[in-house]
């Protein structure tokens, strides 16, 4: 059990080291906030700087943090003219 759990533990780390894990899970947050939940658009924006701070890309953590920044703003909208 133990063994298993180190397993999972080492790859979140190494997918913690390249980037990866802060791509897929502010990828997914993007089109979350997009289709279903608006306030998984903040957790895309800050995958997106981290993924930014860490890595120094550029073209994806934008395209991230503007997708998940756009469907909070667009509820944050809608919200206020209702």
């Amino acid at each position: 059990m133990s063994e298993s759990q180190g397993s999972l533990r080492d790859t979140v780390q190494a997918w913690n080291q390249d980037g990866r894990l802060y791509v897929v899970v502010g990828l997914i947050a993007a089109i979350l906030s997009l289709v279903f939940i608006p306030l998984f658009g903040l957790l895309a924006v800050y995958c997106g700087y981290k993924l930014y701070d860490t890595q120094e890309k550029t073209v994806l953590p934008i395209v991230m943090a503007g997708l998940g920044g756009f469907g909070f703003l667009f509820w944050v909208y809608f919200l206020t003219t209702v």
